[in-house]
């Protein structure tokens, strides 16, 4: 049965999140340390951490928490050879803990590789747009430098030191997001997957891209059964994926207002010239 571990430290990265990080501290707290790496919140979080007697790092990210500073920031904190990567929107039910503890005791692994599954305007997901995670890991197991969005460092193990969990024990993620909140959140993150990544995939393969999403994760993972929140999770994917696509091929094509307003301008100019 599962029981606080001196083993493992639980890394919760938050801003503003006083509305869910109570819960989640009691979810963690019982079963190993509990880091709070607040990227400076201006409400109470903090506050909530303090109360539960949680480790406090205050630390200003560059928009996403496992670039190289922060990452190594976080592993100089930690003092525990285990690290849990965590968020304020999610969290694992007991079974689960029981698992990934056992398989520390072992002494076998370095590295816990879990599932994440959604939650969307309140409904389970199912297997849509579930994804797997390195989340568990000791601190040297995962190298992090010159990480970029969306990834997750490269692992300095070998496979034989990876456990991968079955499907059935998986971290459960509650996105709160709304269709305006998730436009804000998806002009954030391509912006900066379009800094690090221009490649554009062109048109056909976007079309693709899109069907392929669509179908996957309301056919074969299962979302049919969690519909319509499902469909507009769906809808918001595929828009992130065209957006990346389209902020890409602006950088690649130097394609700013101002160079649009240049262009536009030349056939404002043909129109005055034939009023002349």
């Amino acid at each position: 049965m599962a029981e606080f571990s001196k083993d493992l430290t639980f890394v919760v990265f938050t801003f503003n999140e006083e509305k869910r990080i109570e819960r989640v501290i009691n979810n963690f707290m019982k079963f190993g340390s509990v880091l709070i790496v607040d990227n400076e919140s201006t409400d109470s979080t903090l506050d909530i951490a303090k109360k539960y007697n949680c480790e406090v790092l205050v630390n200003k990210n560059m928009g996403w928490v496992e670039d190289e500073v922060t990452t190594s920031r976080v592993k100089k904190v930690v003092k525990t050879e285990w690290i849990y990567w965590a968020f304020a929107d999610e969290m694992i039910d007991l079974l689960t803990i029981d698992v990934i503890q056992s398989a520390i005791k072992t002494g076998k692994y370095d590295i816990i590789n879990i599932t994440r599954k959604n939650y969307y305007y309140g409904r389970f997901c199912y297997d849509a747009f579930a994804d797997r995670m390195n989340r568990i890991f000791k601190k040297e197991a995962i190298d992090f430098t010159g990480n970029k969005i969306h990834g997750f460092g490269v692992v300095t193990v070998g496979k034989e030191n990876i456990l991968y969990l079955p499907n059935n024990y998986f971290v459960h993620h509650f996105i709160s997001n709304t269709a305006e909140s998730y436009l804000n959140v998806i002009n954030r993150y391509t912006s900066i997957d379009a800094d690090d990544n221009k490649k554009f995939r062109g048109v056909s393969r976007m079309v693709l891209g899109a069907i392929k999403i669509f179908l996957g994760n309301i056919i074969m993972r299962g979302g049919y059964k969690s519909m319509p929140s499902v469909f507009f999770l769906v809808l918001n994917m595929i828009y992130y994926s065209w957006v990346a696509n389209m902020k890409a091929y602006e950088k690649i094509n130097n394609l700013g207002r101002s160079e649009i307003e240049e262009k536009n301008n030349k056939y404002r100019d043909s129109i005055l010239n034939t009023l002349r």
